[in-house]
């Protein structure tokens, strides 16, 4: 069948616009990063702190005045939560996950997809992560500024698609995609590639499904705190029944396996604070790294870089020289994440108008494709022994098992 390109062009660019937001502005699912903190609250003694491990608090508010209540010390330091940040981007890259959709058949050389899809993922809503890892609204919040968090997050995220999928020869098919999640500003775009291995023997040994292999990739867009991209490597099965002639159902299982690389760029954790006001004259000064030699992520030199105030400014009263607000911006963990599905799904064909079900779930508890480094985990709050820092909690990935599902429409020209 023939279909003027620009029509298809037209149509895709119609289906875009069902998604678009109509102006920027802070929904509920938008992140906010800068409350995935924690301090320490002893009071300073003698010019500087001795940190008492009981002390340590996991609730955000750092580098405000709220950290003095109960006998505490004002204003006190920021530290990056990277617990909670692997858990964002543990679940949240399994709902930007690239969307499928389609049986192993290819569309054939000449063939043509445009469609729309729906995806629909649970979320942990109880994670401290959703909590205060997302803005939430004015009612739905407990607390203000870098105190706030969620006291009605959401379960579910909703994920619309545009998807374009286009038939190559040799049993190839390239696609893009461009994703947004509902209730935010986060979006991302992507591109697959597919390959029908085994795919039209539809006579003698007809009886013989199907089989692809795919590869794809999402990355997230427009987003200065987080840089998210979703690998996607993929096999399934598939095989196509007729009913009437022009009617075809085709069922498909599959497994899909997920790479999820999570990068923060750096986060003012007091955003109601200038460090230039502060200390306008800021440095980098290299100072002894003192992370275990074992330790992969040491630096070579044995030195690391870090930001100091070269002198003058004006920070709130009372508040020691040393900790100016330089000391409250920091950068989260790279975090490198794998998770294994298992996916079926239906796909009903009538004519060029398609209408596909898809359900995915965990088959297997997430991992780390890299362990982050150990100084990288919350510190413990018990006593310290012998004299040596307080020991850290590595970080873990919650084993809550995620499912997504996804209803695509579209129209196939083959």
């Amino acid at each position: 069948m023939r279909f003027p390109v620009r029509s298809l062009q037209v149509a895709a660019s119609l289906l875009a616009l069902t998604v678009l937001p109509s102006v920027a502005r802070a929904d509920p699912m938008d992140l906010s990063l800068n409350r995935l903190s924690y301090y320490n609250d002893t009071p300073w003694q003698g010019g500087g702190v001795n940190y008492d491990p009981a002390r340590w608090r996991f609730n955000g508010g750092c580098g405000t005045t709220a950290t003095a209540s109960a006998g505490g010390q004002g204003y006190a330091q920021c530290n990056a939560d990277n617990q909670l940040w692997a858990d964002l981007v543990n679940q949240l890259g399994a709902a930007l996950a690239p969307g499928l959709s389609a049986p192993a058949m290819t569309l054939g050389y000449g063939g043509f997809y445009v469609g729309y899809e729906m995806a629909i993922t649970n979320l942990d809503a109880s994670s401290d992560a959703w909590r205060r890892g997302t803005e939430g609204s004015v009612g739905a919040n407990v607390g203000s500024g870098t105190l706030a968090r969620r006291d009605r997050p959401d379960t579910t995220a909703f994920v619309s698609r545009v998807h374009v999928r286009k038939g190559l020869p040799l049993g190839f098919e390239l696609g893009t995609q461009v994703s947004h999640l509902h209730s935010s500003n986060i979006w991302s775009i992507g591109l697959d590639l597919r390959w029908s291995l085994f795919e039209g023997f539809r006579r003698g040994v007809g009886y013989l499904p199907d089989f692809a292999l795919r590869a794809a990739v999402n990355t997230m867009v427009g987003q200065q705190q987080m840089n998210l991209t979703v690998v996607d490597l993929d096999a399934m099965i598939s095989k196509r029944l007729t009913i009437g002639g022009h009617l075809r159902l085709t069922p498909f299982v599959g497994g899909q396996f997920l790479m999820i690389f999570g990068d923060s760029g750096v986060i003012d954790f007091t955003p109601t604070r200038s460090a230039y006001t502060e200390c306008p004259r800021q440095e980098i000064r290299y100072v002894p790294d003192t992370r275990a030699m074992t330790d992969p992520n040491r630096s070579p030199s044995g030195l690391v870089g870090q930001l100091q105030c070269g002198g003058g400014g004006t920070g709130p009263a009372g508040l020691p020289g040393d900790l100016n607000d330089t000391r409250n911006s920091s950068v989260f963990n790279a975090m490198r994440i794998y998770r294994t599905r298992f996916l079926a799904g239906l796909q009903l064909q009538w004519e060029i108008f398609t209408l596909s079900g898809e359900f995915s779930m965990d088959v297997a508890a997430p991992g780390f494709l890299r362990t982050p480094s150990s100084d990288a985990g919350r510190p413990s709050t018990q006593p310290d022994t012998m004299g040596q820092p307080a020991p850290r909690t590595p970080i873990t990935l919650s084993n809550y098992q995620q499912w997504t599902t996804t209803i695509a429409v579209g129209l196939t020209f083959q």
